[in-house]
């Protein structure tokens, strides 16, 4: 088998595929949950975020979730490919496009670092991931992935989009997303055989659930004495896009408190380290190793008045780093942002304005706003099998769910 394969997707039914595919629930607010699910009924909210009454256990849940999505096959809300296809995928807005092709990648090549990611593993989100991927003997979404340039590729994609594509709707978050159905043969062994060449892609969103489906492709394995490394459970569902076509919005923080400083001896400890400009508007960077930041209803550049020091972190010009080492850690006494509970993160397609909103309300004393995480930076770090600081990137847009599913049938 190549690198990255065809597969018979999962799909929904042309009518039904804006109201059944989902998005990061982060695009989402309670209320739009709620409506989409009650005005939805075939929606995989209504399996990935359920009506959690008091009188459901858990093995309810997952029952009643098998049970959704077991009926949705039967009433042919969702279609399964004869053919072993790859998909085109666009995903667009005003201001922003990116095409990628989504197929299957064997889980051997995770293992030997030919997919290789950048963050640490939490067992707690695998095994979710794990416990629902195993319920519904299927992967819903894909991993969005992203791999070096290829001319050839880049080439044969935009030649396809020219047709007219299977799918194509506006969904909750924002985007129009657009789905091409590549069954012809001679396209499939060419793009097969183009990723054989490229031979190495990187994940950009979803490392728990790659994990998940690491120890699933075992567990299964285990359970199957005629196993022979080809079963579908051997395989995993990636959108891969171009590493020059994705975005990585900032990932912002903010901090509960003060520390026990005044906002004015506050101020006077991070000009000791820091050029400190007081700004009319809200202050977002341009360039590294500079931050805005929020504080008092107040809007701050701040810059490093020194280089960093040498070697510090290995890969040096990451801002999240240097935030930390140089101002939240020795001012304002956080510790190890995977646990400690008084900082928090917000993505940065949700603006500047929800800075101001949680320090306004007294959710918190101080946002910081941060330059972008370059694609760069992600590849360096899973290159040198480094871990990412926790919530470095924010890849923007990212893959639905439901719009392609992989089932281990």
């Amino acid at each position: 088998m190549h690198f990255i394969n065809p597969f018979k997707g999962l799909r929904p039914n042309n009518k039904e595929a804006s109201n059944i595919t989902i998005p990061s629930t982060d695009h989402l607010s309670e209320e739009m949950v709620l409506s989409h699910k009650k005005n939805n009924p075939w929606s995989y909210l209504n399996i990935f975020n359920p009506d959690k009454s008091v009188s459901k256990s858990p093995e309810e849940i997952e029952i009643n979730a098998k049970k959704q999505f077991e009926l949705m096959k039967s009433k042919s809300i969702l279609l399964k490919d004869n053919d072993k296809s790859f998909y085109i995928y666009r995903i667009s807005s005003k201001d922003h496009a990116q095409v990628g092709i989504i197929g299957a990648a064997k889980l051997s090549a995770y293992d030997n670092l030919h997919i290789r990611g950048h963050e640490d593993i939490f067992f707690e989100r695998s095994q979710k991931r794990f416990k629902q991927m195993h319920n519904l003997n299927a992967q819903i979404g894909p991993i969005y992935v992203v791999s070096p340039d290829d001319i050839k590729l880049n080439e044969l994609v935009d030649e396809r989009i020219q047709l007219k594509p299977a799918h194509s709707f506006s969904s909750l978050d924002g985007f129009k997303h657009e789905l091409w159905v590549i069954n012809n043969q001679e396209d499939v062994v060419k793009i097969s055989e183009l990723f054989n060449k490229i031979n190495r892609i990187y994940i950009a969103d979803g490392h728990h659930r790659v994990e998940a489906l690491s120890k699933l492709s075992e567990f299964r394995k285990h359970q199957n004495p005629n196993h022979t490394g080809e079963e579908p459970y051997n395989y995993f569902m990636v959108a891969i896009f171009p590493k020059s076509q994705a975005r990585i919005l900032n990932y912002n923080r903010l901090i509960k408190d003060l520390y026990g400083y005044s906002p004015k001896d506050f101020l006077k400890e991070v000009k000791k380290k820091f050029l400190v400009k007081k700004e009319d508007s809200p202050f977002e960077p341009n360039e590294p190793k500079s931050f805005g930041m929020y504080v008092d209803k107040n809007w701050y550049s701040i810059k490093l008045k020194e280089n960093p020091e040498e070697n510090l972190f290995h890969i040096i010009n990451l801002d999240i780093n240097l935030l930390h080492y140089y101002l939240l850690e020795p001012i304002l006494g956080i510790g190890d942002a995977r646990y400690d509970q008084r900082i928090d993160f917000i993505a940065g397609f949700h603006g500047l304005n929800a800075i101001e909103k949680k320090v306004n309300s007294g959710e918190s004393d101080i946002g910081f706003s941060l330059f972008a995480t370059q694609i760069e930076d992600v590849i360096n770090f899973a290159d040198k099998k480094l871990t990412m600081p926790p919530k470095s990137t924010w890849f923007d847009p990212k893959p639905l769910d439901g719009l392609v599913a992989y089932d281990f049938e």
